[in-house]
């Protein structure tokens, strides 16, 4: 009885550990939302370029083949391509007649992302943000510069973290000797890429260029650092030190909850890959299995007619689970009145401890309303069509 006393004491005492770290950092935040309120009119904090722009995988890779091009219009020349070289070759090259592509085409199912062809070596860089990694594709791409390069070549590895690739994209034994050979290195946005940009922007002389660079920077240390605009990393850091176990709780609750809430997502993603839906003439329908999308998890259907297609999608984002919908891109606009008048879910969160039958039930009830508004868009268009009757 004791020694359950004597736990049950310690848990409540762990429980008001945490809770006032809790209250500790809400009150940081708090005092930093207060002065970013005050003086955003004069800073304008979260002002950023990028907020006009879709920055998937692929922009993110032109945006650096831009700066490693010497032939592209930020008038540098090649000090972005020379400064590249030197972090990741550790050697000084001739770099006045290079060959630079982005989305270079090496099969048909193949296509590197950034390709760059020098003198004295061919470098391709992988950037691996959201989607997963290929079966082979590293051996390929390595098999390939290895027969191109006649052996003096870089392959690098670029992910937000620097995490290893899996085990599908490339064996072991194979990576490990190509880190051996130096031919092979996984490299991080987080550790080498933002510092990279710091160097360049050290080097670059025109201030118009060097001010995109800023703004890049800046997208990429909240995208893969999580750094607000007040930077507040200096006190959370100091909270955390002060109180590593109850923070570890945290964490370990919070990791709880997002695999929780995935795990529902899959279970739920499954159930719905079995079932048959119904359609309406002229109409088709095609299911997504569940993928990862720009840090997010996502399953959706598409319902489609007469060239109009509605996306209807589960999400599970952080600790969240919400369920939306989207037009695909050409589909007529009067859709979304339609469905708004129909009540579909825009970005409404959900809550995951439902019944798994139940969220089934929630998606199947967004599919029947994508359904009912290509049905009342047909009979709209037919309407607008028939001709008026002449009064006698």
């Amino acid at each position: 009885r004791w020694q359950q006393a004597k736990k049950t004491v310690q848990t409540m005492n762990d429980h008001k550990g945490i809770e006032n770290i809790l209250n500790i950092v809400k009150s940081r935040i708090d005092a930093h939302l207060k002065f970013k309120r005050e003086y955003d009119k004069q800073l304008a904090f979260d002002f950023s370029l990028f907020q006009f722009f879709s920055m998937g995988e692929n922009k993110i890779s032109q945006v650096l083949a831009y700066f490693l091009d010497e032939k592209q219009n930020h008038g540098q020349g090649n000090i972005f391509l020379k400064e590249f070289v030197k972090t990741f070759c550790d050697k000084e090259i001739d770099a006045q007649s290079s060959v630079n592509i982005c989305e270079k085409i090496i099969s048909e199912n193949r296509r590197i992302d950034i390709y760059i062809e020098l003198k004295e070596i061919t470098i391709a860089i992988e950037n691996k943000i959201w989607a997963d990694d290929q079966t082979n594709q590293l051996r390929d791409y390595s098999k390939y510069l290895e027969q191109k390069s006649k052996g003096n070549y870089l392959l690098l590895y670029l992910n937000p973290y620097g995490l290893e690739p899996t085990q599908k994209s490339i064996k072991k034994k194979l990576k490990e000797s190509l880190i051996e050979q130096k031919k092979f290195n996984i490299i991080s946005y987080k550790h080498d890429i933002i510092n990279l940009i710091n160097n360049w922007l050290v080097i670059c002389e025109a201030e118009n260029v060097s001010h995109f660079l800023k703004e890049f920077k800046k997208y990429l240390e909240i995208k893969f650092l999580g750094k607000n605009t007040l930077n507040m990393s200096k006190e959370l850091r100091a909270i955390i030190l002060n109180n590593e176990r109850e923070v570890q709780e945290l964490v370990n609750e919070y990791k709880s909850l997002e695999n929780e809430i995935l795990g529902k997502l899959n279970t739920v993603g499954k159930e719905l890959d079995k079932i048959d839906i119904d359609l309406n003439s002229g109409m088709e329908l095609s299911k997504s299995g569940l993928f990862n999308w720009e840090g997010a998890r996502v399953y959706k259907y598409s319902i489609s007619k007469n060239g109009n297609k509605i996306w209807v999608q589960f999400v599970k984002d952080e600790i969240h689970l919400y369920s939306n919908y989207y037009l695909q891109g050409g589909t007529d606009v009067i859709l979304n009145e339609i469905l708004t008048e129909l009540n579909i879910n825009k970005s409404t969160k959900i809550n995951h401890n439902q019944s798994k039958s139940a969220l089934v039930n929630i998606f199947l009830s967004q599919v029947n309303i994508a359904k009912e508004s290509l049905r009342r868009y047909d009979e709209l268009m037919k309407t607008e069509e028939k001709p008026v009757a002449n009064n006698v």
